[in-house]
């Protein structure tokens, strides 16, 4: 059976309060990190200004030294638009950042990071069509650069300088169509130009994964891991697939990896419980509630969820 490659959730943050004036900037109002913040009459001090919001780290007062920069010629414009859009994704405001995007997009149409980015952004507000094709620009000029006609996935040449984020893009968007064998195809485009990455690696793990090729999912996981030993995502998938594949053993070593053995017999509760193994989902939620040194109520909830649906199944 396939299973929904992934969920995309978008969170719209709004409440952002309007500057004390206008700009004819393509943006429009951000918030000031406050009352009496520098305005900068010149390039130099707005320089300065992007200086200190980024030695302090606060994403408004950097999203607002970039906007107040677009005043002045001292910077690239298109540079600007693009700092603040991936500062907006950090804010998880897509709204906004897509309006940043769009407006680097109108300063420099051939901008492929641009591009790229906007077309990251476009998967996670799941307007998957508009994602593709800016994807597929994207790789199309490299490999024109390359000097290929064709940007197939099966023939895909690349070097160092390759976009491997539209690569990986173009993976996620053909597993969401549940289109795995291409999928796997961008997947190894993109490994091609980052071998060692293990958010690549665990990416063709799980397309494997969805497809039921346990074995290649499996191997594609353990490289993620061997890579970045710490990276979660690859051993909750690991977990994932070992209880599917009936290693239950293996499963609860894998998420113990990245959590308690509490958590870790809750998460393969949940997934008995999805498989609809009502009796083994309570079991382990039973167990999970017996580990934890303290009172878990995800875990109680959990096991009466389970039992409900064990007895609605059995009528």
């Amino acid at each position: 059976m396939k299973h929904t490659a992934m969920a995309l959730v978008i969170i719209l943050l709004s409440g952002c309060s309007a500057m004390s004036d206008s700009r004819e900037n393509g943006l429009s109002s951000v918030k000031t990190p406050g009352a009496g913040a520098i305005k900068p009459t010149n390039g130099q001090e707005a320089q300065m200004l992007i200086a200190q919001s980024q030695t302090s780290g606060d994403l408004d007062a950097m999203i607002y030294a970039y906007t107040q920069a677009l005043a002045f010629d001292d910077f690239e414009a298109v540079d600007i638009y693009l700092n603040i859009a991936r500062l907006e994704r950090q804010r998880n405001n897509n709204a906004r950042a897509e309006q940043a995007y769009r407006s680097a997009l109108a300063q420099d149409s051939k901008r492929l990071d641009v591009k790229e980015g906007l077309a990251l952004l476009l998967i996670d507000m799941k307007r998957h069509n508009e994602a593709e094709t800016l994807l597929r620009e994207v790789i199309s000029t490299d490999q024109a650069r390359l000097g290929q006609r064709t940007a197939d996935a099966g023939e895909c040449v690349t070097n160092a300088d390759s976009p491997w984020r539209s690569y990986n893009g173009l993976g996620l968007l053909a597993d969401i169509l549940e289109q795995g064998q291409q999928a796997r195809k961008y997947y190894q485009c993109a490994l091609q130009i980052q071998p060692g990455m293990a958010m690549l690696h665990t990416n063709l793990g799980f397309s494997y994964y969805l497809e039921g090729e346990y074995p290649q999912a499996e191997r594609s996981l353990l490289r993620a891991v061997n890579q970045e030993p710490e990276y979660e995502r690859a051993w909750s998938n690991l977990g994932l697939l070992y209880y599917r594949w009936g290693r239950s053993s293996e499963a609860l070593m894998a998420l113990r990896k990245i959590m308690s053995q509490a958590e870790a017999l809750n998460d393969l509760g949940y997934i008995a419980m999805m498989e609809g193994e009502y009796e083994d989902a309570a079991s382990l939620f039973q167990r999970a509630i017996d580990a934890s040194p303290r009172y878990y109520p995800k875990a109680v909830e959990n096991l009466n969820q389970a039992k409900s649906m064990q007895a609605v199944s059995k009528r």
